[in-house]
C-alpha cells in the first residue's frame, strides 16, 4: 500500500496520471468484498489494456486486438459504456477522455471532439489535454470538410493533390504522436481515391491506362510502410490483369491481330505482382494472391493453345 502513496506523477501524460489515480484509489479501499472497490477494478482493468495498445501506429499496423480478438478500441467504447451505466457518475472524466481517445482512434473525429469538450471545461492535466486535442481535431476536421469540385476532372484531381499537401503539413506538425499516425492514414486515403477516380475516368483521359499504372506505382513506392500495401499490390495486379482481358477481347488470339507478346506484357506484370505478395506469410492477403495466379496462369495457357 505504501508504494500507491509514493509515486510521482508530474511527469506523466494525463492518460498515465488518470491510470495511476485508479491505482491510487483502488489501494485506498479496503480489499474484502468492498462493493465499491469492484467497479473500480473494472475500469482499471478497461484503461490499462486501452493505454497498452491505443498509442499504436494505425499506419503501419491493424488496430490491435484485446485478448478476446475484438478491435481494442470498439471493444473499450462498449466496456466503458457498460461500466458507467452500472456505475453513473464515477470518474466521468476519466471514461469521457478515454472514450474521445477510442473514436479519434477510429477516426470519427465528430464523437472524439463531443467527448473531448466534455472534458476540456473541468480542471486537471485531463481538461488541458482535451483542450488541445480539440485544437487538433479542429485543423483535422477543416481539411475533411473542405468541398471538392464534381465537374472538372482536373480540378478535382487538383483539389486532391491540395489536401495532400495539407496532412503533408499536419504530419511534420504532429511528428512521433499519434496524430501524425492518423494524419498519415487521412493523406493515404486520398491517394488511394486519386488512383480509383483515375483508373475510373481513364478512357475520358489521354494515355489514362498509363496515368493508372503512374498512379498505382507512386502509390505504393510511397505508402511502402502503409498496413495497407500488399492490398496495394494485389489491386494493381488486378488493373494489369484486367488489361490483359481487355486486350483478348479486342483481338482475337485465333487471328492475326493478336501479339502474344503484348498480351503477355500485361499479363507477366500481373503475376509479377501477385507472386509478390503470395510469398509473404502471415497477410490476409496472401490466399487471395495465390488463387489471383492460379486463375492467370489459366488464362495465359489458354491464350498460347487459341493463338497457335
Amino acid at each position: 500500500m505504501k508504494a500507491c502513496n509514493s509515486l510521482t506523477l508530474k511527469r506523466f501524460h494525463p492518460l498515465t496520471l488518470a491510470f495511476f489515480a485508479l491505482i491510487l484509489w483502488s489501494c485506498s479501499t479496503t480489499v474484502v468484498p468492498d462493493p465499491q472497490y469492484i467497479p473500480a477494478g473494472g475500469l482499471l482493468d478497461i484503461v490499462k489494456d486501452f493505454q497498452r495498445l491505443a498509442r499504436e501506429d494505425v499506419y503501419r499496423f491493424p488496430i490491435p486486438k484485446d485478448i478476446t480478438g475484438i478491435n481494442i478500441l470498439k471493444a473499450t467504447l462498449v466496456r466503458l459504456d457498460d461500466y458507467e451505466r452500472k456505475n453513473p457518475g464515477q470518474f466521468s472524466d476519466i471514461i469521457n477522455f478515454n472514450r474521445a481517445v477510442a473514436y479519434e482512434r477510429l477516426r470519427e473525429y465528430d464523437q472524439a471532439l463531443a467527448y473531448y469538450h466534455k472534458v476540456a471545461g473541468s480542471d486537471g492535466r485531463l481538461g488541458t489535454e482535451a483542450a488541445k486535442n480539440i485544437d487538433t481535431l479542429e485543423s483535422f476536421r477543416r481539411i475533411l470538410q473542405k468541398p471538392l469540385p464534381t465537374q472538372d476532372p482536373m480540378e478535382y484531381i487538383k483539389a486532391l493533390d491540395e489536401k495532400v499537401a495539407a496532412w503533408n503539413e499536419i504530419i511534420a506538425r504532429y511528428q512521433r504522436t499519434p496524430y501524425e499516425h492518423l494524419a498519415r492514414v487521412e493523406e493515404e486515403k486520398i491517394d488511394r481515391a486519386k488512383v480509383a477516380f483515375v483508373e475510373l475516368n481513364r478512357y475520358r483521359m489521354r494515355d489514362g491506362n498509363q496515368l493508372v499504372i503512374l498512379g498505382y506505382s507512386q502509390l505504393v513506392t510511397k505508402h511502402r510502410q502503409s498496413k495497407n500495401f500488399y492490398r496495394y499490390l494485389v489491386d494493381f495486379g488486378d488493373f494489369y490483369a484486367l488489361l490483359a482481358k481487355e486486350y483478348v477481347i479486342q483481338n482475337d488470339p485465333e487471328g492475326l491481330s493478336f501479339d502474344p507478346d503484348a498480351f503477355d506484357q500485361f499479363a507477366k506484370s500481373a503475376l509479377r505482382l501477385y507472386t509478390e505478395v503470395a510469398q509473404v506469410d502471415g497477410i490476409l492477403e496472401k490466399i487471395e494472391a495465390q488463387g489471383k495466379i492460379e486463375g492467370l496462369r489459366g488464362l495465359m495457357e489458354k491464350m498460347r493453345r487459341l493463338n497457335r
